[in-house]
């Protein structure tokens, strides 16, 4: 057929139309026999330029029908299966979040204790104290809301049922649709099935959690719509032995001694694997193959699922189909190896305890090999395009930091980066510095990185703590003088306007803030460059220099915990052996002399 005839006008419309013959054998299921869009415009030239691609989307659509397949009972029965485990795993993930009577009762009690603190009498008006105990409020009320909400859903479901209607779970019967391949079409007597199976699966997925409501975990579906297929062998959990069950022993113990942060994120990991296995799936039964499969998924599981609000309350399964959708990143194969190795302690531990024979996770891994990092140093040609960027010279404004103008800064997104260029140290442990851990020794300033002083901060190893003596090219930057203005203005903290994400991590922030600004000047391509460039370009500077890794791995931090590193006390020759291959580093190509201070600057 000639281009020219795929163009046309419909009546009572003067723009042109796109239009394509559907070939008989894809009539019936695509329920049209000749397809038609708008190209948007009048002239009739520039409908010949837009047609070609219309076209190639459509004959791409006939071609993706054509490996479609017919779905039989069997894969019906299943993929109403699966979406009544998928409703049970979100339930039960929405029920863990919920606030416990001991959270709820120290909150009151956080409560009282602000109110008694602050003063706040009658005087003050009632909306003192009431904005005062708000929070508790809403952390009382969170289960009430859960129910209720599922109550109304229920009912809607019911009715929905009750008319043959489908609107409330027609996207979830495009998503089985999309994912199997079927030949199902929109609207057709088949769709219509296959969503009133999907209506009638989730409300058994509520009666269940009405159900766990009461404590009653025994409940199984009496719609006989909704049943396990045969030959799909899916083991039940006993009491007690699901994965979850004991990965909460296995967090109370943390034989380990993970930090409390490691160890909540990674509680939110074995979460993510419960959903894929599924609520019932005994941590006995964790395989080779539950490893593979769960591997396989997360190379498909996008990017900070959690933080993102189209996937806010949907289980593991549900987030990966929604993403094919949606089209965000997903996970990098080091990522992927970080879940794995959270998977693999708890493995590690029921192996130990009796659960399992062997972990499971031994070998399975991306190839990417310990050791073997993607990420390079920044070329001199980057590191000039960095430290010449706007937020070193003059910013337009805090919404606009990567735009040139007027605004100056001496905050932490001025000193990070240049901390991090000439001591390696990584970003959190220079985010969490006090102002006590920058001294001087012996007519030297020194940092010292360590975990002491603060309750909250943390190191990656126990070997991390360390002693690094201020590089010249920071006191001549003006480094000394910041430090001296913020102990003058009684900061505890050298980066006091530095706030904790939602994990309490005080890097996180930043680290969104850096990855963004070095992608909006040019400098950021891919994720071969980041922040920890910086001390990957510090190991090659120290290289250039003549001196080998095991010379100083310690001052990046590869070493064994000592006491030394503990508590920064050095003896004179070891303080200037450190000096010595702090002095020793330098970037030839990359002068930092416009950034020298004319005057005391200090806006934090």
């Amino acid at each position: 057929m000639c281009l020219a005839s795929n163009i046309a006008r419909r009546s009572g419309s003067a723009a042109y139309y796109a239009r394509l013959g559907v070939p008989k054998d894809l009539q019936t299921i695509l329920g049209k026999r000749e397809l038609w869009e708008s190209l948007r415009t009048k002239d009739a030239r520039e409908a010949r330029g837009r047609v070609a691609a219309v076209l190639a989307r459509w004959h791409a659509e006939f071609a993706d029908l054509r490996r479609r397949r017919e779905a039989t009972e069997a894969d019906l029965q299943a993929v109403t299966w699966g979406h009544y485990q998928s409703e049970i795993e979100g339930h039960t993930a929405a029920r863990r979040q919920l606030p416990t009577a001991d959270e709820i009762a120290a909150a009151k009690q956080a409560a009282r204790d602000e109110i008694e603190g602050s003063g706040l009498t009658a005087a003050d008006g009632p909306l003192a104290p009431l904005s005062v105990a708000a929070n508790v409020m809403v952390l009382s009320g969170q289960g009430e809301l859960e129910r209720e909400f599922r109550s109304r859903r229920k009912a809607e479901l019911q009715k929905h049922v009750a008319q043959n209607e489908t609107a409330l779970v027609n996207d979830a019967a495009r998503d089985v649709i999309r994912q199997n391949g079927f030949s199902i079409a929109e609207g057709s007597p088949a769709f219509r099935d296959l969503a009133q199976r999907l209506l009638r699966a989730e409300l058994e997925g509520l009666r269940r959690a009405e159900e766990h409501d009461r404590g009653d975990y025994t409940g199984k579906p009496a719609d006989p719509a909704v049943s396990q297929p045969r030959g799909l062998k899916a083991p039940v959990a006993a009491p007690g032995e699901g994965v979850l069950d004991l990965y909460t022993v296995f967090a109370a113990e943390n034989p380990s001694g993970i930090k409390a942060e490691t160890l909540k994120m990674n509680s939110e990991i074995i979460v993510w694997f419960s959903q894929h296995v599924g609520a019932t799936f005994p941590a006995s039964a964790i395989d080779k193959r539950a490893v593979r499969e769960w591997k396989a998924a997360l190379q498909r599981f996008p990017i900070k699922a959690a933080e993102v609000r189209d996937f806010r309350g949907l289980p593991f399964k549900k987030i990966i189909a929604e993403n094919e959708r949606l089209g965000r990143k997903t996970l990098s194969d080091r990522t992927v190896n970080k879940y794995l190795s959270a998977l693999g302690a708890f493995c590690q531990w029921l192996m130990q305890n009796g659960h399992l024979e062997n972990n499971p996770v031994d070998g399975m891994h991306l190839g990417e090999g310990k050791g073997q990092s993607k990420v390079r140093p920044y070329t001199p040609e980057q590191l000039t395009s960095i430290f010449g960027s706007p937020i070193f010279t003059g910013y337009l404004s805090d919404d606009q930091p990567h735009r040139v103008g007027a605004m100056q800064t001496r905050d932490h997104r001025f000193w990070l980066p240049l901390l991090s260029l000439f001591t390696g140290a990584r970003m959190g442990e220079l985010a969490q510095l006090l102002t006590t851990d920058v001294r001087q020794d012996r007519g030297r300033w020194i940092i010292h990185v360590t975990q002491e002083g603060d309750p909250t901060k943390v190191v990656k190893t126990k070997g991390s703590q360390r002693v690094i003596p201020v590089h010249p090219e920071l006191e001549r930057l003006g480094f000394i003088v910041f430090h001296a203005a913020r102990q003058l203005a009684g900061d505890s903290r050298l980066f006091p306007e530095i706030e904790p994400d939602a994990r309490g991590n005080l890097a996180g922030s930043y680290s969104r803030f850096f990855g963004r600004y070095v992608a909006r000047i040019g400098v950021k391509e891919d994720a071969s460059v980041n922040f920890h460039s910086f001390r990957h370009g510090m190991a090659d500077a120290l290289r250039r220099a003549g001196w080998r890794d095991e010379e100083f791995g310690f001052l990046l931090g590869h070493t064994k915990a000592t006491t030394t590193g503990r508590y920064g006390i050095l003896t004179e020759g070891d303080l200037a052996q450190r000096c010595k291959l702090i002095d020793a580093v330098a970037f030839p190509e990359l002068s930092l002399s416009h950034l020298y201070p004319l005057v005391s600057v200090s806006r934090s």
